[in-house]
Parts: C-alpha cells; sequence; structure tokens
C-alpha cells in the first residue's frame, strides 16, 4: 500500500476497511456528513476522529500507509502509552465488546533474544499469580507467530504514574502521599503473601487511577523470596565481588537494587529492598526531588558510596509531620535490621499515621471534593502549565494539566469535569477535535460542561465553528490572564461577590 498522503477518501475509507478498522456504517456517517465520497482524505480521517471511530495513532498510520500493526490478539490498538527499553505499553480496546486493555508488546529488537523472551514471559506469567486491588492484573501472555510479536495483555488504567503526576503538581501534601503510600504497601503484602517481592520499586512502576487509587505494575524482575530464615542464612554469600554482582544486574535486579545490597551487605533478593525504594518514592512526592543522586551510567547507580550518602538522614529534614518524617526516615534506614520488615508492616505504620492526622475517611471531605469546581487544561507550553495551575489554584479551583489533549477526552469519559480549556495554539488540530468531541459529548449526555477555547491569530476559522455554540469562548492570542479569568468566571455563572 502507497503512502495515502494524496489519496482521496473512498481510498482511504476502503483501506481503513480492510484492516478491519472501520465498518461500512461509521463510514457512511462520513459520507452523511461531508456530502461526498471524494474530497480529500485529510476531512475523512477528521470526520472519524471527531466521531471516536479512529484515533490519531491509527489516522497518523493510515496516512504513512502502514499495512501492520493496528490489530494484535484480537485488540484493536487505539494510541502509545508507554515505552521502554524493554517494550512499549498501548491502550487497545477488543472490537467485539468494547472491553479497554493495555498491551505491552516486546521490542522486535528483542525477538530473537531468549534471554529477553523468557524474562518478558516470565513478567507476565509472574503477574497472573498476583491478584489484588492495588496490582494491575495481568490478563494473558501471548506470541503471535504471523509478525512474531510477544505480548502481554493487561488492566487498562484510567490515569498515569506518579512521574506523570509528579511533572504536573511537582510535590504531593502528605494525606495525599500517606494514601498513596497505603496502596504500595498493600500491594507488595498481597505479592509477598505470595512469595514474590517486585525488585523494581519507581515512580513509573505505580499508577495513580483517576478515581484515586494507587496500583503496581511491571513485576519484570521480581523476585522469589523464602523468608527471613534463609535471608539469614545467605548474608554471607551477598558479599560476594563486584563482578559476581554485574553478571546478575540484568536477570534479577536493577542497577538500583544492586547497589544498595552492595552498600548495606543484604542479601540478594532481600524483601525489605523494596521497602527502601518505597521509601525513595515517599520521598520524592514529598519533596519533588529523590533522595539518591540521579546518575546516569549503570556503574555510578550500583555505586555504595551514592547510598552511604543517605546515612545521616533524619525526619527532622522533611517539612511534614513529624510521624510522617519517622515513617519515610525508617523506610530509608539503610541497616536493613533497623528499617521496616515487611509491607504489612509499613500498611500498619502508614494507618496509624493517618488516623493521628485524620485522613481516614473524615466526613466532610468528599463533600469538599465535590464542590470544587475542576478544570482541566490541555496546553503543551509546559511555562504555561505551571503559570495557569498557580494561578487558577489560588482561584480555588481544582486544575487536572495535560501537555496532549486526547488525555483530556480520555479523563471526561471517566470522570467529567466543570470546564475544559484548550490552548489549540499549542496543541494544533487534535487540541480542536478533541475539544469539539468533549463538548458534542457533553451535550449529548445533559453534562454541564463549559469550555474556552484558546487560538492563535491564524486559526480563527475554527471560532466562527464554534460562533452559535453555548457554553463556549474564543480567545485569539495574545491572551491575558485577567481576560482568561473573566471568561472563566462568566462560564460558569461567577459573580465578583463570590
Amino acid at each position: 500500500m502507497e503512502s495515502m498522503v494524496s489519496s482521496d477518501a473512498a481510498a482511504l475509507a476502503n483501506a481503513a476497511m480492510q484492516l478491519g478498522l472501520l465498518t461500512s456504517r461509521q463510514v457512511d456517517e462520513a459520507w452523511d456528513e461531508l456530502g461526498a465520497r471524494n474530497g480529500p482524505a485529510e476531512k475523512f480521517l477528521r470526520c472519524m476522529e471527531r466521531k471516536q471511530y479512529l484515533t490519531p495513532f491509527q489516522t497518523n498510520k493510515l496516512i504513512r500507509g502502514d499495512k501492520n500493526g493496528y490489530i494484535l490478539g484480537g485488540y484493536q490498538l487505539l494510541y502509545k502509552i508507554a515505552s521502554g527499553s524493554f517494550g512499549r505499553v498501548y491502550r487497545a480496546v477488543e472490537p467485539g465488546t468494547g472491553s479497554q486493555v493495555a498491551i505491552k508488546i516486546l521490542r522486535k529488537k528483542w525477538s530473537e533474544d531468549k534471554h529477553k523472551i523468557e524474562l518478558f514471559v516470565r513478567e507476565g506469567r509472574m503477574g497472573m499469580t498476583l491478584r489484588h486491588p492495588n496490582i494491575v492484573e495481568i490478563l494473558a501472555v501471548n506470541h503471535e507467530k504471523s509478525s512474531n510479536q510477544y505480548y502481554i495483555v493487561m488492566e487498562f488504567v484510567e490515569g498515569g504514574n506518579l512521574r506523570d503526576i509528579l511533572n504536573i503538581r511537582k510535590t504531593l501534601q502528605p494525606a495525599e502521599m500517606l494514601r498513596i503510600l497505603e496502596d504500595i504497601a498493600a500491594g507488595l503484602a498481597a505479592a509477598f503473601a505470595h512469595g514474590t517481592t517486585h525488585r523494581d520499586m519507581k515512580l513509573t512502576n505505580v499508577l495513580l487511577a483517576s478515581q484515586g487509587h494507587a496500583k503496581l505494575v511491571d513485576f519484570g524482575l521480581a523476585g522469589v523470596h523464602a523468608g527471613h530464615a534463609a535471608i539469614a542464612a545467605t548474608v554471607a554469600a551477598s558479599t560476594a565481588g563486584a563482578d559476581d554482582d554485574k553478571d546478575e544486574v540484568d536477570v534479577d535486579r536493577t542497577v538500583d537494587y544492586a547497589g544498595l545490597e552492595k552498600a548495606t551487605n543484604a542479601p540478594h533478593g532481600d524483601p525489605r529492598s523494596d521497602l527502601f525504594f518505597v521509601g525513595c518514592v515517599a520521598y520524592e512526592l514529598l519533596t519533588g526531588k529523590s533522595p539518591l543522586d540521579t546518575k546516569r551510567g549503570a556503574e555510578a547507580r550500583m555505586s555504595a558510596q551514592r547510598f552511604l550518602k543517605l546515612a545521616s538522614f533524619k525526619a527532622e529534614q522533611l517539612d511534614v509531620p513529624v510521624s510522617v518524617g519517622r515513617v519515610v526516615e525508617s523506610l530509608l534506614t539503610l541497616n536493613p535490621d533497623l528499617r521496616i520488615q515487611t509491607p504489612s508492616q509499613l500498611v500498619d505504620r502508614v494507618r496509624e499515621c493517618r488516623r493521628e492526622l485524620g485522613g481516614v475517611s473524615q466526613p466532610g471531605e468528599s463533600a469538599k471534593a465535590k464542590a470544587q469546581t475542576t478544570i482541566f487544561l490541555a496546553e503543551s507550553d509546559e511555562t504555561l502549565q505551571d503559570a495557569l495551575r498557580e494561578k487558577l489554584k489560588k482561584q480555588g479551583f481544582r486544575v487536572l494539566i495535560a501537555a496532549d489533549p486526547v488525555r483530556a477526552l480520555e479523563r471526561f469519559r471517566q470522570q467529567p469535569f466543570d470546564l475544559l480549556i484548550v490552548d489549540a495554539a499549542t496543541t494544533g488540530e487534535t487540541g480542536y477535535y478533541v475539544f469539539e468531541s468533549i463538548l458534542e459529548d457533553a451535550r449529548r449526555q445533559n453534562i454541564p460542561c463549559k469550555g474556552i477555547l484558546m487560538l492563535g491569530p491564524e486559526q480563527t476559522p475554527f471560532q466562527k465553528k464554534l460562533a452559535d455554540t453555548p457554553g463556549v469562548a474564543c480567545l485569539i492570542q495574545p491572551i491575558k490572564y485577567k481576560q482568561l479569568l473573566a471568561s472563566i468566571r462568566e462560564l460558569l455563572g461567577y459573580t465578583d461577590a463570590e
């Protein structure tokens, strides 16, 4: 199939139907709206995106003329969620049921590497043995022979990982950190009860669902423990030379775990190592920075000195309630025997701490959250993200931000918000079409969502299209903050007295 950039709409529609991406009924809807079958391919694609029959990921592949990479294991790939050195993760849907899943695909460069394949399959099978609300559920591990692709099908979690959250929020309040920490500890405790440790605890391996629950993902480096008696018996073996450590890193532990266990003389596979790195996660959620030097090279990250610098860490260094600081200090204690010993113990400590702070099931907390107006801002400029977040929060709004406007669409379907602001000057046509789609969904479902579309001077045709749309304001750059705030207050019906 040649590139479809210059193809007409009819040719592209036929290709999409042959690939199983569209039905004839969906294509007919486009013809009814466009009024012709032989128009530009681009208009047809944008129509399908607005109707949510195709995603930008799919339309870009169609434009390139790609024949493969749309469907795997019977699931239709919608777009890429994440990417790493080992694999890529996609959001996908089962066409017959509409069921949403995440699919992790082993990178092609490892598809002939038996060792990497074994690790990948092991990750999936290990995950299938773990069933807990705070662990992402693994549904299947498969291999598609026709494309030689190894993949893992897992529960799709609407939300983002803790690194994504920190990029937006910068830091979390102690009460919110404790709630996440309790979920992490509960997930680790469930795995520990099955004889499994995580071995790769870090911000990106904790997903925060839009409902607020934290879930652990990626047990690819998980270890199998044999209890503390076996740990004590293997302390001597843990002092093996550096060369032996390096040989084991790729198989059984990240370089960070190797460095910790070298610095503390802890046995390889010590389950308390997970708790140390949970402490690192907690520290970073509270302060916005890692307690460890953020070394890049594997050799530097395995250095014992990197961890020994933490030996003087005290709870008082954190600007948080004393009880919260004590929990973090205990987790970051280098001597494993003085650290919190098991995930279950951590659950108990966190719950006790939350009770002290009044953070467990406060009667008025839910009502207060519901009463707070939520604004979703789709803005690709990081400087503008930070500035608008702070200014709008000072006005009492709950602010959600994403650089990719498609995230706004996902969030709205999961949990509608009160006001959508899209900066089409930085997010482009995708931003406009997402804006239009969300407002259409809101009207169809009778959800009182308002919208503000910020446009560049060359994007005024979008303003004309929305001229008669109720609950919508279009602002043309340059836009002053006072002008934006006035539009927000007007659309939400706020008075100066409020």
